[in-house]
């Protein structure tokens, strides 16, 4: 039996993590110092064979066998909220999807479910202002399709009211944003206008976490990484736990620029991103298991079409708006006329040959192909995220 090659060994804690199987196992330290040489205790013989013994990293398999099909759509490039780091100011519109495009991402559905379970998101802007949209789409594809949605939203239009609404039409989660306490967040996340946003999305949220799952984001940079252990504390009091803590950092975009000065490095962030989740530990919320999830994304998966409110295509979520990176347009009868770029296929095979044994290849396959363009490789470079990833991968230790 051999050894796979996706096997992480933390010997700080005894821990063999393997990044393709997600198995992660304990063992003494004279189990280690075998392991770490390709010997293998009799004893351990089933749980390496089954978890950590060689095996291919095949993602088109993976994508080929997924259970759901997730496509994305957003609904409006309009918002209610103006955030300082906002990435889609420079393309703010009023109004919101066109008929015949609500018309075309309904019938692209039902075109390629092919047996599927169906999870849409609902995306911005800020998806809320379009609440007809929603309801208009969730009632046509729950008539014939195992169907369900989330909603990416600022919080601030997420009232009891509405989310019970939502609830009625298939709503599976959201995901809000909360930037720190009060003083912080006001000062980053605020309304047209100037007009702190905090309490409104703080007492929404107090109903939403005993009425859905709830994501909560975080938005981080240096002006507010020192406060999120107080953000933590403050939720506490209030009584919200049940919310799943999704950490990111603050990144540039290809429209602005007046706002990166405050930003941490990709190199960093491995290790801003961990400590934050064991302050999150220390205060009682969960670490979530998705911080080691296979990399696989929109951008790797042709089905998972991510739309705008005009019927273009884009690679993923951050491509959005950006005329550059269009790589199809949905058509009425649920068609798609795609122009041969930024495809899925590239996407999913830019690692090859370059990061075949790297051990962290299944949680990264490459790295962002968003993040590759912003370091001006293009959406075929390569994005290494080895050295964050070798910060991330110790948080394991929590779940054995």
């Amino acid at each position: 039996m051999k050894l796979s090659k996706f096997n992480v060994f933390l010997y700080d804690y005894n821990i063999i993590f393997n990044t393709l199987t997600g198995y992660a196992i304990k063992v003494s330290d004279d189990e280690m110092s075998k392991l770490s040489k390709g010997e293998i205790p009799e004893d351990l013989k089933d749980i390496i064979e089954e978890g950590f013994s060689d095996q291919e990293f095949e993602p088109e398999k993976m994508i080929f066998e997924k259970e759901y099909l997730e496509p994305t759509l957003l609904l409006t490039y309009d918002c209610n909220f103006d955030c300082v780091y906002c990435f889609q100011k420079n393309f703010r519109k009023k109004g919101g999807v066109l008929d015949s495009v609500v018309r075309g991402f309904i019938n692209y559905i039902r075109k390629n479910a092919e047996g599927k379970k169906v999870r849409v998101t609902y995306f911005g802007g800020e998806p809320l202002l379009e609440m007809k949209r929603i309801e208009e789409i969730s009632k046509e594809l729950s008539k014939e399709l195992d169907y369900s949605f989330s909603v990416v939203t600022n919080g601030s239009l997420l009232t009891p009211s509405v989310l019970d609404r939502l609830n009625s039409l298939g709503l599976s989660h959201v995901q809000i944003t909360l930037d720190g306490p009060r003083e912080v967040h006001d000062k980053r996340r605020y309304f047209v206008g100037g007009k702190g946003s905090f309490d409104i999305i703080l007492n929404n949220l107090v109903y939403a976490q005993d009425h859905t799952k709830v994501v909560l984001r975080i938005n981080v940079d240096y002006r507010n990484v020192e406060e999120i252990k107080s953000l933590l504390l403050t939720l506490k009091e209030k009584g919200i736990t049940k919310v799943r803590i999704d950490p990111h950092l603050v990144h540039e975009n290809v429209f602005r620029n007046e706002y990166w000065d405050n930003l941490f490095s990709r190199d960093e962030e491995g290790e801003v991103l961990t400590k934050i989740w064991e302050f999150a530990k220390e205060e009682g919320f969960e670490i979530p298991q998705e911080v080691f999830r296979l990399g696989i994304c929109a951008a790797h998966v042709d089905k998972d079409i991510v739309v705008d409110p005009y019927g273009y295509i884009y690679p993923c979520w951050a491509f959005t708006g950006n005329p550059l990176y269009i790589k199809g347009r949905l058509k009425e009868d649920g068609s798609v006329e795609y122009n041969g770029k930024f495809t899925s296929k590239t996407a999913r095979e830019v690692w090859k040959g370059k990061c075949d044994n790297c051990p962290y290849l299944p949680m990264c396959m490459g790295g962002c192909r968003f993040f590759s363009v912003l370091e001006n490789k293009g959406f075929d470079g390569i994005d290494c995220r080895k050295k964050n990833y070798e910060e991330i991968v110790k948080l394991i230790r929590y779940f054995i």
